[in-house]
């Protein structure tokens, strides 16, 4: 009998964790982190599509190192999107997979992108 009902339960769990992952395909689903993955190449991409109209997207940040816990490892990407919502998807996943400061990241339109004076990331404080 217990047997029986653990099934039950796995089974009534297994479909619904089905129909809520069919279900929340819409536009206000949640981002899900499944890996870092690159970005268009900006030069074919602005060979196909008005440069002005892209978005251009660049990370900079670091991890614990997977193979020596005494280790940050830092890796800085760049890619082109069609879409901000491209951009600021590919910016969750390398922020979900390189955690630690990730502090030069962001998303702005237009390729090449106009040149960034350094100033801090918070928007704290006089002026910001």
């Amino acid at each position: 009998m217990r047997i029986v009902r653990a099934a039950r339960l796995a089974a009534s769990a297994g479909a619904l964790a089905l129909a809520l992952a069919l279900g929340a395909g819409g536009p206000a689903a949640a981002q899900t982190a499944t890996g870092t993955y690159p970005g268009g190449n900006c030069e074919a991409m602005a060979r196909q599509t008005p440069a002005p109209e892209l978005w251009y997207g660049h990370f900079t940040g670091r991890r614990q190192s997977p193979w020596n816990f005494d280790f940050i490892e830092g890796k800085t990407v760049e890619g082109c999107f069609r879409s901000k919502a491209e951009c600021e998807s590919w910016l969750y996943q390398w922020r979900s997979a390189w955690q630690f400061e990730f502090w030069n990241d962001y998303c702005t339109k237009g390729y090449p992108p106009a040149p960034r004076g350094w100033r801090p990331r918070s928007s704290g404080g006089p002026g910001g």
